[in-house]
């Protein structure tokens, strides 16, 4: 990511922590990130913008990191209590995330509603991952309670760790809850209580689903103008087939259930290289909302 832009987002995610997001200007935040009115603009096209631009920097971080955890060959539940440990030890590191959360309603608009509703079931996603691996088909009935339970109490000891400012050994709080997420998951097993939320009643799962085929439609066409325009460039015979495979590597990913931004993003460096092409490459950025490793 370009510094001027990592600038901008780490200075306005602080002043939104003190001011809030309604009270803090765009002029504040070129300000306090040494750059003019419109060199923001030529980043951010609005706050809202922006505001996912934050969402997705950190997520970007929290989650690559957990991927590398899920990676590993080692029992499922030390797994998932070293993924907690980096989530609570990255937000512990940076609380004005966290006040962000607290200060503002985050309804500001389509973009940023759908963004928020794309990490909702990437949440989902994981957390019923580490369940089936912790616990086998037991956990299938209560998937969504046991996910809603684990989600409230990082929730929890997020804002009380950042509200009473405590400090903690992440691991051994991580380790914790853990411990008590196979409190309440045996609980519920073992009395066979019937479940209060079904992965059916999930409204976000359908709607996901249409929605990234919708996206992939999208990409599949911006990719096959640009592959029009690779033809038409005085690239040689290896140059354009290395741009087809890399096209086919996007349109494989994107179709998948849960695209690896990282991928796309290193597929995506192939074309930016390619002054013609460089609005389109950020044309997919946008629809999937990830941010393009090469920046002007």
């Amino acid at each position: 990511m370009n510094d001027k832009k990592k600038k901008i987002i780490e200075e306005s995610i602080k002043l939104f922590a003190q001011k809030g997001l309604h009270a803090t200007s765009i002029q504040q935040i070129a300000d306090e990130s040494n750059v003019s009115k419109g060199a923001f603009y030529l980043y951010f096209k609005s706050k809202e913008e922006l505001t996912v631009a934050i969402f997705e920097y950190y997520s970007e971080i929290v989650f690559e990191k957990v991927e590398r955890i899920a990676s590993l060959d080692i029992e499922p539940k030390e797994k998932l209590a070293k993924q907690i440990d980096v989530f609570l030890e990255m937000l512990t590191n940076h609380k004005e995330y966290i006040i962000m959360h607290f200060r503002d309603n985050l309804q500001l608009g389509d973009q940023l509603d759908h963004f928020i509703m794309k990490m909702n079931k990437q949440s989902f996603e994981w957390t019923k991952m580490n369940l089936l691996a912790i616990y086998g088909e037991a956990i299938q009935p209560y998937l969504v309670d046991a996910s809603i339970q684990l989600d409230g109490m990082l929730q929890g000891y997020c804002k009380n760790l950042v509200v009473h400012d405590l400090k903690v050994d992440t691991k051994e709080l991580a380790a914790f809850i853990v411990r008590r997420l196979d409190d309440l998951v045996r609980g519920m097993i073992t009395s066979k209580d019937h479940p209060q939320v079904t992965v059916e009643q999930l409204s976000y799962h359908n709607l996901l689903r249409q929605e990234n085929v919708t996206d992939t439609n999208k990409v599949e066409t911006i990719i096959s103008s640009m592959l029009e325009k690779v033809n038409q460039t005085p690239l040689d015979k290896e140059s354009k087939q290395q741009l087809e495979e890399a096209a086919e590597v996007i349109k494989s990913e994107v179709a998948k259930q849960n695209p690896k931004k990282i991928i796309i993003q290193g597929m995506l460096t192939h074309f930016q290289a390619i002054p013609a092409l460089k609005a389109d490459c950020q044309k997919i950025a946008q629809i999937l909302t990830i941010n393009l490793l090469l920046q002007d």
